[in-house]
């Protein structure tokens, strides 16, 4: 059954004029006929009762038009709940981000969001694995990968600026005064990625320096670096945002303040869409800001 054909069934049985609901659809009197006479052959029944003063539904008729009522309230309901969904404060937003960004995201990033949308669920997976954003098992990521798939929007954040850092214990019984001399001290290893030991350091207007770092301690994780670099237990390289509070309170120091490295480019990656819902506009805007607001994190 054409659902055409069955809307201008149902504007004919509710206005009982032919001419009438042609006007209503804004179509031709000839077209509105066709449609019901098409509907009647696929049917193989009479709908109407026609004569040149009076249009009645015959039974066929009216047993279609309790149908076609039911299917127009179907529909007007799909549509609002569709349009609701679009542009009110309901439903989810999906994102995913590295863990070592997690507690800004959470405790500043997100609580601005909620302000727009209080009653908006957010469903946040912090990890280092890459999440299907593509085909839509996720709204948003933070992605610090550069080979993204060509139909994902990615945009470029910046490269997050990495730090050395140590405990001020530490650093009585240790000296570094240029890049080489971390050659001969204890740094605390990075064993979820052996490549992130070879420290690649950049210094405004100095070439940069490849150090490969050395240890005895290591750990798979930023937060479990920090806690090591926090016990003493040697120089660490972490991401400026993990370390950001303990240099305020001065349980760590920057050590080289001059130096820095760029282990991790950062995109903002969605889905191309034809249609984006307010919320998740707002919620790709939210993060942009946050992240121009923190600009000291990245290069």
């Amino acid at each position: 059954m054409n659902l055409t054909h069955l809307e201008t069934f149902l504007k004919v049985a509710q206005l009982k004029n032919f001419s009438a609901a042609a006007e209503q659809l804004d179509v031709s009197k000839g077209l509105v006929s066709r449609h019901i006479k098409s509907l009647e052959s696929d049917l193989t029944c009479t709908l109407f009762h026609r004569t040149t003063r009076s249009v009645t539904l015959t039974e066929a008729g009216r047993e279609l038009l309790d149908t076609a009522q039911k299917i127009e309230e179907l529909t007007l309901k799909a549509s609002k709940s569709i349009q609701d969904l679009l542009a009110e404060d309901r439903g989810d937003i999906r994102f995913t981000a590295p863990s070592s960004l997690g507690s800004q995201l959470c405790t500043k990033m997100l609580p601005e969001y909620k302000k727009q949308y209080p009653n908006m669920k957010i469903n946040l997976e912090l990890t280092t694995a890459l999440k299907d954003v593509e085909f839509g098992e996720f709204d948003v990521a933070l992605r610090a990968h550069e080979d993204l798939p060509e139909n994902l929007i990615a945009k470029n954040l910046g490269a997050m600026k990495n730090i050395l850092v140590a405990s001020p214990d530490w650093l009585t019984q240790n000296v570094i005064k240029v890049p080489e001399d971390i050659q001969n001290v204890e740094c605390i290893q990075n064993t979820l990625n052996p490549t992130w030991n070879n420290w690649s350091l950049f210094s405004n207007g100095r070439q940069d320096v490849l150090i490969r770092s050395q240890g005895k301690y290591s750990c798979s994780s930023y937060e479990g670096i920090k806690a090591l670099a926090t016990a003493h237990m040697g120089l660490a390289n972490l991401p400026l945002p993990i370390v950001e509070e303990l240099l305020d309170s001065g349980r760590l120091v920057r050590v080289l303040p001059e130096w820095h490295s760029l282990q991790h480019h950062f995109y903002l990656v969605y889905a191309k869409q034809r249609f984006y819902p307010k919320k998740l506009r707002d919620f790709i805007n939210t993060l942009l800001i946050w992240r121009d607001e923190n600009s000291r994190w990245f290069v």
